[in-house]
Parts: C-alpha cells; sequence; structure tokens
C-alpha cells in the first residue's frame, strides 16, 4: 500500500500532472519562444556593426600595409635625401690652427645644431653636426641605438645634413670629418663632391699626389694644400656606406666618406 502523499502546491511552484503515483512537471513553459527585449536585440546589432566596421578597418589597414607599405617606405627615403638640406661642411683650412675650445665656439657661431659625442672625462674633440630640420631630442632618441640599429626612413632622415667632425693632438695635428652621401652615383662622384666642398677642386694651392684604392677597398685621393700658416696634406676616402652600417633599403650607390687634413 503507498503511504506517500502529495503535499500542498507552492502558489509559485510549476504545474504538474499527475498520472497514477507518478509527477511530471509542466513543460509547456519551455516550449515559449525566447525572445530577448527590443533594445537587448537593438544593442547587439549594433555592437556587431561597429566590431565588423572596426575588424574591417584593421584588416583593410594590414592588407594595405602588406601590398604598399615598402612603396611608401621607398617614397618617404627617396624624398628625405632629395630634400632641401644641405651638409655644410667645415673648409678644414678654417679650423687646422684653432684649439678645440675654439672649434667649438666657431661651430656654434657658424650655427650649427651639434651634439658632443665625448663622454665624461673623456678630451679631445668630437662632435656631430645635426641636420636643420631635425630638433637634437628627436636625434638622440634616433642615434641611441646607433646608426647600424636604424630602419633605412630614419637613416635618411638623419644621415643626411649630418656629420661628425672630430680632431687629434697625438703627433701634430689630425682633423677628419666623416658623413654618409646617399646622393653620389659612385665613390668617385662622392670624392669630387668633397672636393669641392673644401674648396680643393680647381684649386692652385692644392695638389694630388695620390689617387687610386687602398689596401682595404676605399678609393682616394690625397695630397698637399698650400696655405699662408703652411703646407697641410690631405686625404679624401670613400666606400660603400653599406660595408659600415647595415641599413636596408638605402640606395646600393650610398657611400661612407672621410676628409682628413693634418700638419
Amino acid at each position: 500500500m503507498n503511504h506517500t502523499k502529495p503535499s500542498h502546491d507552492h502558489p509559485h511552484a510549476p504545474k504538474t500532472a499527475t498520472h497514477g503515483a507518478i509527477r511530471y512537471l509542466d513543460g509547456s513553459v519551455l516550449k515559449r519562444p525566447v525572445d530577448p527585449p527590443r533594445l537587448v536585440m537593438a544593442a547587439c546589432v549594433a555592437g556587431a556593426v561597429i566590431a565588423a566596421v572596426i575588424g574591417g578597418f584593421a584588416g583593410s589597414k594590414a592588407i594595405d600595409q602588406i601590398l604598399h607599405g615598402e612603396e611608401r617606405s621607398a617614397a618617404t627615403i627617396e624624398e628625405n635625401i632629395h630634400r632641401n638640406v644641405s651638409y655644410d661642411l667645415p673648409v678644414l683650412q678654417d679650423y687646422i690652427d684653432l684649439d678645440d675650445g675654439s672649434i667649438a665656439t666657431a661651430l656654434q657661431d657658424a650655427g650649427y645644431t651639434t651634439v658632443n659625442l665625448l663622454g665624461e672625462g673623456e678630451e679631445g674633440f668630437d662632435m656631430m653636426k645635426l641636420p636643420s630640420d631635425v630638433t637634437v631630442d628627436d636625434a638622440m632618441v634616433a642615434f641611441a641605438g646607433g646608426i647600424g640599429k636604424m630602419d633605412a626612413v630614419q637613416a635618411s632622415k638623419y644621415l643626411v645634413g649630418s656629420w661628425r667632425f672630430s680632431t687629434e693632438r697625438k703627433e701634430g695635428v689630425s682633423m677628419r670629418i666623416r658623413y654618409a652621401d646617399l646622393q653620389s652615383a659612385d665613390a668617385g662622384q662622392a670624392i669630387q663632391s668633397a672636393l669641392e666642398s673644401e674648396g680643393w677642386a680647381d684649386n692652385n694651392a692644392v695638389a694630388i699626389s695620390d689617387e687610386g684604392i687602398d689596401e682595404v677597398g676605399n678609393t682616394y685621393k690625397e695630397g698637399t694644400i698650400q696655405t699662408d700658416s703652411g703646407t697641410y696634406t690631405w686625404r679624401i676616402s670613400a666606400c660603400p656606406l653599406a660595408d659600415v652600417y647595415n641599413i636596408s633599403g638605402l640606395p646600393e650607390t650610398a657611400q661612407y666618406v672621410g676628409i682628413r687634413m693634418q700638419k
């Protein structure tokens, strides 16, 4: 005999159907359509549209970068190389008789934007002139990792119009200027451009005593110059910039140029 007695239904309990001693929950409520409120549906649709737009924009940018990124970089490099920025190379014969402090003052008076490359406590003179269209702060950030760590866009911006001027006074006086020439077609043209910048081309006071390719592969010209204070020797050399800095994307004809004058 079954002594189980059903309890009274709670007012909010699910309805049940009873067949004999077995009780079944009323599942009709589960068969109703599950439709969210209209405001929720609108918000979901709007969110989906926004997500699709953002995703499409990001995707199009990524595709554009893959397809046209190199073209834009090449165009920027070309623009940087040929922008209206002058090297304003120092004429070494104007500095050869000056001490290091006087050289620094003369460069400042000439209006150059320069950065001292000597470390704390180091003696001598080693200074870099920056392009006239960049700031010292930006240049310091760009040069912080070293020129060899720059990409081609950075290098074309900060190397064009810049040079490094250093002196050595151990045995007599030796002055050197080094810079990247990204415009010349070859080493010979880069050397000729340097000769003209120094005022040594077609100069009766300048004699060329030797030229060619040295033992390490540099193309060079060297000779003497007569000045009011005496006779000095000079040398201009050039080698592919790629032999000094591995920066992909710069012109293959780019040259690394050095000008030296000593007494």
